[in-house]
């Protein structure tokens, strides 16, 4: 009897070893893109575009991925990674004229009316030794005057906010450097390892 009971313990203990719940593995999280990045040295021929710049990237820093479900601006139209930082504008700000002023010396190689921008302006520059070209988003068209700009010069005033000089967009900068001399004006990529073809901003602003 001894024999016949040890038997059905062991075999019980068999079945619900073969039988327990596996452990599954949590899927490894994507890492989040920090809004602020660690400053980098600006480069002396770098020039803030705006004042208080270090305050106004409250909404789309470079990299940050949005969809109209998650996006901190209401309505949202996009989705993708985020090409560029967007510089907010204050609440004293909203009726008045915003100048943009030129981040480098260079260049006016663009200057045009784009979906999703309204007016947009891309200016040729060299950063660190190497060319890149640097859009200024939601500006008033008729405000960018001149085929040259140094650093620091007034390039263009940002445009009326959810007006056609903003198509319909809030009143801010875009701004976004690409790597090269060719212009790319995209606010948004599919891939996240499509930003590299970008610096953030915001190495170089955000700090100040």
């Amino acid at each position: 009897m001894k024999w016949v009971i040890l038997s059905i313990l062991a075999g019980v203990g068999i079945w619900f070893f073969l039988n327990r719940p596996t452990r599954t593995s949590s899927p490894t999280p994507v890492p989040e893109i920090s809004s602020v990045p660690s400053p980098t040295t600006k480069p002396a021929e770098l020039l803030t575009p705006l004042d208080r710049a270090g305050e106004r990237v409250t909404k789309k820093p470079f990299g940050i991925f949005i969809t109209p479900e998650s996006s901190p601006v209401t309505p949202e139209r996009f989705r993708g990674y985020h090409t560029a930082a967007d510089f907010e504008t204050f609440p004293d700000e909203q009726n008045s004229e915003v100048r943009v002023r030129a981040i480098c010396s260079g260049p006016l190689k663009v200057k045009e009316r784009a979906s999703g921008y309204g007016g947009v302006a891309v200016q040729a520059c060299v950063i660190n030794g190497s060319p890149v070209t640097v859009i200024y988003g939601h500006v008033k068209l008729s405000s960018v005057t001149g085929t040259n700009f140094s650093a620091g010069e007034v390039i263009a005033v940002l445009g009326k906010g959810f007006s056609t000089e903003t198509d319909g967009e809030r009143k801010h900068l875009h701004l976004g450097i690409h790597k090269g001399d060719s212009v790319n004006i995209r606010g948004y990529v599919s891939s996240q390892s499509d930003l590299s073809a970008w610096l953030d901003p915001c190495l170089y602003f955000c700090h100040d």
